[in-house]
């Protein structure tokens, strides 16, 4: 192209073959006045997944840059993103689009670009998401529905990003997502990266939502997802706590001084509800999580007091749940 790429976007994708055509065909989609590229990683899949690949790349080459592993490298422990993808990237801009999400408005990009090329102390623009259940156990629904336009708050990062936005939503500077910070390992060694490329994005500058839906986030798509794994039993929600608090206690030392009692409150709160869920309810009648107890509904707090009372019925209880 005789311009400079404006907009990577980056997919990666492992055993997508019943989904990377919607998102390859909705990023085909987008109308837009300026370049863009489209990197997409397959992470060895084993169905046919890199056939659906090779087919988009080989019908529209001066779009599409395919990237080819012979091992899955995520299951070692690996970053695709910042290992492959973004190095490669020639683009101002990334945008994220996982091979089992896709984008359902062709002026999404067009939108978000817009806006970051108008207002640059922005180091990221999202957007609504719908959240579609493969399982067909819950009927879709909007992520956020914020109602306007608005700046995206700290403390919804702060706190996770189904509280923020969805990963398929992200345009951001590539000067910023691509060179995070320490603590962006932490929660990479737990399985996640959303979370601590939330917290970079925000501590860089703020971060616009639009309140416009243009994104699918499939859940449950496949057993490798992180929707998946969430839900696979106790031990993996123990690393998820176990994560949570490494990466927010990693993430202090850059958060502003403004913003540190959030920080702390965060991981008092997370703290709390890792006792919750490890059966510890003694615990959390303890200060400084008692303050937590009070703030919770009558009903959990009549809970935890029969739970504290009667602990032999308690662990019987946990263990017919298993």
């Amino acid at each position: 192209m005789d311009r400079e790429i404006l907009v990577s976007v980056c997919t990666l994708t492992y055993n997508h073959e019943a989904y990377l055509r919607d998102t390859l065909e909705g990023i085909l989609m987008q109308k837009v006045d300026f370049p863009m590229e489209i990197l997409v990683n397959d992470d060895a899949s084993t169905d046919g997944t890199r056939a659906i690949l090779r087919e988009y790349a080989e019908k529209y080459p001066d779009l599409i840059r395919p990237f080819y592993q012979d091992v899955n490298l995520y299951s070692q422990g690996k970053d695709l993103c910042l290992e492959v993808l973004y190095p490669a990237a020639r683009g101002k801009y990334i945008a994220l689009c996982e091979g089992d999400d896709y984008w359902t408005d062709p002026d999404k990009l067009q939108l978000q670009v817009d806006f970051l090329e108008a207002h640059p102390e922005y180091t990221a623009c999202v957007h609504d998401t719908l959240v579609r259940y493969c399982s067909g156990e819950r009927a879709d629904y909007r992520l956020l529905h914020r109602g306007q336009d608005c700046d995206v708050r700290f403390e919804d990062v702060l706190f996770g990003m189904s509280h923020a936005f969805h990963t398929s939503s992200i345009v951001a500077k590539k000067a910023v997502i691509a060179h995070p910070a320490d603590f962006f390992y932490v929660g990479l060694a737990h399985g996640f990266g959303d979370h601590p490329d939330g917290l970079w994005m925000i501590t860089n500058g703020p971060i616009r939502y639009l309140d416009r839906c243009m994104s699918v986030y499939r859940v449950h798509s496949n057993s490798a997802s992180w929707s998946s794994g969430v839900d696979a039993g106790y031990a993996a929600m123990r690393d998820y706590f176990d994560g949570k608090l490494e990466l927010l206690r990693a993430y202090r030392p850059y958060a502003q001084a403004e913003r540190l009692p959030a920080v702390d409150q965060a991981i008092l709160e997370t703290e709390f509800e890792q006792m919750h869920y490890e059966g510890r309810d003694r615990e959390q009648r303890r200060p400084p999580y008692d303050a937590i107890l009070r703030r919770q509904p009558f009903s959990y707090r009549l809970k935890n007091l029969l739970k504290c009372c009667f602990p032999a019925l308690q662990r019987r209880y946990r263990k017919r749940r298993g």
